[in-house]
């Protein structure tokens, strides 16, 4: 009998819910009954157990961050959920009309006409269900899935160690130290997104090993990396995704109750192929800041490269009510092309972008400035009727590259603009209004899915296909 994803998935969880459950007491002393064995007696194995094995915890259960936590009460073991869930609400506007455009056939679907239309309704953008755990003081773990989308998804899985509170090592699947609006949580970013440059040049999630480091007035990590869970059992004979190898670092030069001043920079080099039988490409695309419409206007699938290497720069600043930051993101292409026999070096192709967020918190505290994280934490609601947030934030995407006519890529290049108005009335539910206009060049095709009259859009469309987002959001954690 076949099983699809959710029931491999679940088949998984329950077996290892299973192997975690102890033996019983009484279990273990008809064994040793059976082997002839002495009452009292240990067997090797039982020798060379834990001596929590099969002994009552005193444990205490507390309310943290919207999360019911348990711990025990000489706190060597720890574990909570970390579970949301996000609704979203979109209705797209386009600033003319969009008839006559054709979308590529989704030969997924068993009916599609081919024709360019937005997809206006209601999505759920998240649903996720992890778990958290602290053993033995010094290790830790996650197990992350999202539901989304009718999909089971990885999202976190690793196992850590900490050789103190200031030093840590880990190793599964998590986010590349790359990028302060990347490795914040999604449950604390202001808008419903991460901005396009982030989400296109700023790597993710991926298999590898790092380690943190950090101090009062600085945060280090870096770790080597491999291949996205998600790419390994979506897309057969792929041969290897590579390897890369990134590294963060962050300065907190003031960090106090009433301001806050970050500075960092991280930079990451990849090597799209580690011995697969053909030449890999290397693909960057981004969704356009809003995800109910599922197509990516901006995308650059790029062959032939060696490598690639993309570096990054990120500022902010909180002072009582007001916090601002941004970044810079720059990718630099080696790529090459087929003459005859051989391979002919190319001009290294360039990818670039930014973005700058501003956020006065009309009611209640800004976000505070988390030193071991080098991140900016939640929304903490202390008064009654919540906090009330008004942001605002503009991004920018270019994939284009000319620098050698005879390759160039035009994978699109688009700015972003956008206001959401964040109502918390309690620290882990979120109601937000969003408004984004999102201004795309006439490359912006979707990797050149989107024609009109069986002409590409750069010839039908020179001005682009620009369009307004009105969004809701609903959000819980728990």
């Amino acid at each position: 009998m076949k099983m699809n994803g959710l029931d491999r998935t679940m088949t998984a969880l329950a077996a290892m819910l299973l192997m975690c459950l102890p033996a019983s007491a009484a279990g273990t002393a008809d064994t040793a009954s059976a082997n002839g064995m002495a009452k009292g007696e240990k067997t090797e194995e039982q020798a060379w157990k834990l001596p929590y094995d099969g002994k009552k915890i005193s444990a205490s259960a507390y309310f943290k961050d919207g999360k019911i936590h348990f711990e025990s009460k000489d706190r060597k073991f720890h574990i909570w959920l970390d579970n949301r869930i996000y609704t979203d609400a979109s209705f797209y506007i386009p600033t003319q009309p969009v008839d006559g455009l054709a979308s590529k056939i989704n030969k997924d679907l068993e009916e599609d006409d081919g024709i360019f239309r937005f997809s206006n309704g209601v999505s759920i953008r998240r649903a996720r269900f992890a778990i958290k755990a602290e053993l033995f003081e010094r290790w830790f773990a996650e197990f992350d899935l999202d539901f989304a989308y009718n999909e089971v998804e990885i999202k976190d899985m690793y196992l850590g160690y900490k050789f103190s509170d200031h030093l840590s090592v880990q190793a599964g699947h998590f986010k590349e130290p790359m990028s302060l609006e990347r490795i914040t949580s999604s449950r604390y970013i202001m808008a419903n997104e991460r901005p396009m440059a982030v989400d296109a040049l700023a790597g993710g999630r991926r298999l590898g090993v790092a380690a943190t480091w950090w101090g009062k007035y600085w945060w280090v990590s870096g770790g080597v990396f491999g291949q996205q869970v998600d790419l390994i059992h979506k897309e057969r004979n792929r041969g290897s995704d590579g390897y890369g190898f990134t590294g963060r670092i962050a300065v907190p030069v003031i960090n106090d109750d009433n301001m806050t001043l970050h500075v960092g920079g991280y930079a990451s080099w990849r090597r799209p192929d580690a011995g697969g039988t053909e030449d890999r490409i290397a693909l960057f695309r981004t969704f356009p800041e809003s995800r109910t419409d599922r197509r990516r206007f901006v995308q650059a699938e790029v062959g032939n490269v060696n490598h690639y290497t993309t570096y990054g720069a990120e500022i902010a600043f909180r002072w009582n009510k007001f916090l601002a930051y941004g970044e810079y993101l720059f990718t630099d292409l080696n790529r090459y092309k087929y003459n005859g026999g051989g391979r002919e070096p190319l001009k290294n192709a360039e990818f670039a972008g930014w973005y700058a967020t501003a956020s006065w918190m009309i009611l209640g505290q800004q976000r505070r400035y988390s030193p071991e994280d080098a991140e900016f934490g939640g929304v903490n609601v202390s008064r009654k009727g919540g906090n009330l947030e008004l942001s605002a934030r503009i991004s920018h995407l270019n994939l284009n590259d000319f620098h050698d006519m005879r390759s160039p890529i035009t994978g699109g290049m688009a700015y972003s603009y956008s206001a959401n108005l964040n109502w918390y009335p309690v620290s882990n539910i979120l109601i937000g209004l969003n408004y984004l206009f999102m201004d795309n060049d006439k490359y912006a095709d979707s990797k050149g899915q989107i024609t009109a009259g069986n002409k590409p859009l750069s010839e039908a469309r020179p001005d682009g296909i620009d369009f307004h987002v009105l969004q809701l959001r609903l959000m819980i954690s728990f």
